[in-house]
């Protein structure tokens, strides 16, 4: 049986044509003749809606004429046309129907595997580098807190984007306030923790004791503000006082005896310089009634802080040392000569 559409070869029974997809439904009742010259009427079959189906005739398979010898292997080959005109070409086909399989073809891809080079943007490569940075900065520093939780929220951050890219406009925006706020907080931290002090926080006793290991100096809690009162390293040599960057005064001298120590010499210091001042050493000159000068007390004396400890910036203290002799009775003496020995504050 052929296809009345196209003309290819339909298989047994066959209602629609693979080929094209028409379906086959002859009206009338169709005869044939047999190879034996008799007559056979083939009955007319109708549907479950009584409508007239191609009659089928009662063909036995030796019957069927069988294909010529120039049929090709691949399903092409020459048919005969039903009404007995000249044999036209057909390709044989899948069975399955042409608007099923445009069907399926053209059935919406659901879901798609995402490229792994979206994961890879440029939000998730910033903000995950930033992380990176922030963990490594707490490890130099001994995995300070501060460091820790602003590389665990840039790393948050950095899945975010690395999940929903491309962002949409509002969740571009809170990105975007999230990272400047978090950044000012990381040069915050660096500011403190890296270029500026970092302070420790001891007590003894009553006491109260502040250590910044950047500086390396331990302050003590006084009644209103801290003051220094040991360094890690040693007091070095400042400037003379007619170096403009080391400004003191000292004033109010007074030589006198201070039982049982003897005679002692005292001033009153005003520190107005950037440095925090361990020691004074002043030269001292004597000279006798006469004007010569008193070798046995005419020496270098060491000035500190009356009391012990260090005299801060800005602070006025009295300084004292004990005088290398006693003072001659009519005669004078001065001081030409000032050093001092410190730490830059």
């Amino acid at each position: 049986m052929y296809c009345v559409a196209c003309g290819s070869l339909l298989p047994n029974e066959a209602q629609f044509c693979p080929r094209c997809g028409k379906r086959n439904d002859p009206v009338g009742v169709a005869t044939d003749a047999s190879p034996s010259g008799e007559l056979s009427q083939t009955a007319s079959v109708t549907d479950k809606n009584n409508n007239m189906l191609e009659p089928q005739s009662e063909e036995r398979s030796e019957d069927r004429q069988a294909p010529e010898t120039g049929a090709i292997a691949d399903g092409t080959g020459l048919a005969n046309s039903p009404e007995g005109g000249e044999p036209r070409q057909f390709v044989w086909e899948s069975l399955e129907p042409e608007n099923t399989r445009a069907a399926a073809s053209a059935a919406p891809v659901t879901a798609e595997a995402k490229s792994p080079s979206r994961y890879a943007n440029a939000g998730s490569i910033t903000l995950g580098t930033v992380a990176l940075i922030c963990l490594v900065l707490s490890a130099i520093q001994g995995f300070i807190p501060i460091f820790l939780i602003e590389g665990a929220v840039f790393g948050g951050l950095a899945w975010l984007c690395a999940a929903k890219w491309p962002l949409s406009q509002s969740l571009h925006s809170v990105v975007l306030v999230a990272s400047l706020l978090l950044a000012g907080l990381v040069g915050v931290t660096l500011d403190q923790d890296t270029f500026g002090p970092r302070y420790r926080y001891l007590s003894q006793g009553s006491t109260e004791l502040r250590v910044d290991e950047k500086a390396g100096r331990t302050d003590r809690l006084g009644s209103s503000e801290w003051h220094p009162v040991a360094f890690d390293r040693a007091a070095e040599q400042l400037p003379p006082s007619n170096v403009s960057v080391f400004d003191f005064t000292l004033k109010d001298g007074h030589w006198g005896p201070n039982w049982p120590n003897g005679d002692e010499i005292c001033f009153t210091f005003e520190n107005s310089s950037r440095y925090v001042i361990q020691k004074l050493p002043v030269q001292i000159e004597v000279k006798d009634k006469d004007g010569k000068e008193a070798k046995d007390v005419s020496q270098i004396i060491d000035l500190a802080k009356e009391g012990g400890g260090l005299i801060d910036t800005g602070e006025t203290s009295k300084v004292c040392a004990r005088a290398p002799g006693t003072f001659p009775e009519g005669g004078n003496w001065s001081y030409p000569d000032v050093q001092a020995y410190g730490w830059k504050r």
